[in-house]
């Protein structure tokens, strides 16, 4: 026997007097009364207004009589036109229909939940299993439904595989809607309720106060300490809840105003200076928050975490849920902050090292690291000091890497290790006398000297002139190099060359030598005795009419020769190393 379905049986030949294939199809997947002809051992043919039936025995234990009359499944035709019938396949039929009708008109049906995943429950609907996934059930507790028969709506019904899914929350809807407007119109600010954790956000939780009414309980309505929402509760907590406003629709809940504010009596509990015990919670790029067991939450910052300069992270010497030992810094009650400190719980190295190496103290240490500004000395501990590239040479500020290389071993002295700002400043030149001091005690105002020619400049040529153990250096400028105009200073001095040079200008404030090679040597303190002269015949000379220091550069100008009174340096100081 062959049977077929719907299609194939509308282009299948109809033989032994039956309907034409087109006609067929139409009493396939239908419930026809046939009335019954005759039985074989395998088959009982019935009769009904299109033609002839058979059924299988199997269906039929007990046959029926000739002519009576029985409800047949149409299932499909064979090829030769007789309809293939079943009266197993009437009751699922029957089921499969009014399961539909219940989907198309949105009937309530009645479920009976067998079992329960992470996904949703298992209802048996009519001995159908159906599926109710977890957002149509409307409630978090999945397991508590195992056993229990509850309303629900049909969503979607395949009557070739089966598949049937069920919503509770369809069949609650409209029972839930009534509830929530009935509650909404009671709902004022003020009011307390326990609610449910329904969902976790950055920016808080929303709660379920009654009847589906969510309202969010901002995370600065949280807790008193900000804290994380989910740090402070999970989905499916109770949660003691108060009104705080309602505004279009939107309602906002508070939780920290039903709870005792710890802020509000810190300052007597706590005291600058007190050692606590708290777990650290969290990590951020400027430190850890440590909570404290009062339940208040206080910052390490990055500075307070070692005093070892390597540590920069708090990741590098925390992890998170470690317990520690903290010291209280400040209390800020008013801004709702705790300043704690790790590193405070141990010795201050900088205080050790103050202790251990006064002012003055010579060192012999090698180079940690060298920058553009200075050198950096170990000092042990993890601690360097700085040698700055103003206090390396009395002479000039040197590139450092030019003379020095990490690692090597050098001479220096400490200037002095400030504790508070964790500094200590070193210095080279300090080892020795101050060339400049010793120079200006010489008063070498208006003396020779023989100075080194050092480096030139477009202006004039510097030159060191050896004092003591030292150097200091001063400038002849262009316009003192030679009698006549210079123009290309190379062709009077070079770079190593020796030349007696008179001092004719000094700044001990600037560190500022001006030198001269054409001036002679002059005392500093010469003052010309003035002449006394008869007014009454006296003849007015350019001396009483124009000033007496101008009197040497007007002689000058008009062709005249120097006064053999005057000094060398009366026309003023020409070398100041400002040109």
């Amino acid at each position: 026997m062959t049977t077929l379905s719907r299609e194939e049986s509308s282009t299948a030949s109809v033989k032994d007097g039956g309907m034409t294939a087109h006609d067929a199809a139409d009493y396939v997947g239908t419930i026809v009364r046939a009335r019954c002809e005759e039985r074989t051992p395998d088959r009982v043919f019935f009769t009904f207004e299109g033609g002839r039936v058979f059924v299988a025995s199997r269906e039929l234990p007990e046959s029926p009589a000739p002519g009576e009359s029985l409800e047949i499944y149409i299932d499909g035709v064979t090829r030769h036109g007789l309809w293939v019938g079943s009266i197993d396949k009437i009751a699922p039929f029957r089921l499969y229909e009014r399961l539909e009708s219940c989907r198309k008109s949105d009937t309530d049906i009645e479920a009976h939940i067998v079992a329960a995943d992470a996904h949703g429950l298992y209802a048996d609907v009519e001995s159908v299993l159906g599926f109710m996934p977890r957002r149509e059930i409307g409630d978090d507790e999945l397991a508590a439904w195992v056993g229990k028969t509850t309303k629900a709506r049909i969503l979607k019904f395949s009557p070739h595989d089966g598949q049937l899914v069920i919503s509770r929350r369809a069949a609650m809807a409209e029972t839930w809607r009534e509830a929530r407007e009935t509650f909404l119109a009671n709902l004022k600010p003020e009011q307390i309720y326990t609610g449910t954790v329904r969902q976790i956000t950055d920016f808080g939780v929303f709660v379920d106060i009654g009847a589906g009414v969510e309202g969010l309980v901002h995370r600065s309505n949280l807790s008193w300490g900000n804290d994380a929402p989910a740090a402070v509760v999970s989905v499916g907590d109770s949660l003691r809840v108060t009104v705080l406003s309602i505004d279009k629709g939107r309602i906002a809940l508070g939780h920290k105003q039903l709870v005792e504010d710890t802020w509000a009596s810190v300052s007597q509990q706590l005291t600058p200076g007190d050692i606590l015990e708290g777990k650290v919670t969290t990590f951020t790029s400027f430190g850890a928050f440590v909570r404290l067991q009062n339940g208040l939450e206080g910052l390490v910052h990055n500075s307070e975490l070692s005093w070892d300069p390597g540590v920069h992270q708090a990741s590098q010497i925390l992890t998170l849920n470690q317990e520690v030992r903290v010291k209280l810094l400040s209390v800020d009650a008013s801004r709702r902050r705790l300043r704690l400190s790790l590193r405070q719980l141990s010795s201050n190295p900088w205080q050790t090292l103050k202790d251990r190496m006064p002012n003055g103290t010579h060192l012999h240490l090698p180079i940690a690291s060298i920058s553009d500004f200075g050198i950096f000395i170990d000092l042990g501990s993890g601690l360097r000091g700085l040698i700055h590239k103003n206090d390396i040479s009395w002479n000039d500020s040197p590139d450092p890497a030019s003379q020095y290389h990490v690692g090597d071993v050098i001479d220096c002295v400490v200037l002095d290790i400030d504790i508070e700002r964790e500094r200590a400043s070193l210095g080279i030149k300090q080892l020795t006398g101050d060339p400049w001091a010793d120079f200006v005690a010489q008063s070498p105002l208006g003396q020779p000297f023989d100075v080194t020619i050092c480096r030139l400049a477009p202006f004039g040529a510097f030159a060191t002139i050896p004092v003591g153990q030292g150097v200091v250096e001063g400038l002849i400028h262009i316009s003192e190099l030679a009698p006549h105009r210079v123009s290309n200073i190379e062709s009077v001095v070079h770079v190593g060359q020796i030349v007696t040079a008179t001092v004719i200008d000094l700044d001990p404030s600037r560190r500022r030598i001006g030198l001269s090679l054409t001036a002679e040597p002059f005392d500093p303190d010469f003052v010309e005795e003035p002449e006394i002269v008869d007014a009454a015949s006296h003849t007015p000379t350019m001396a009483d009419i124009f000033p007496k220091d101008l009197i040497p550069e007007l002689i000058c100008l008009c062709g005249g020769t120097k006064s053999p009174h005057a000094p060398r340096n009366a026309k003023g100081p020409r070398g100041d190393a400002a040109r």
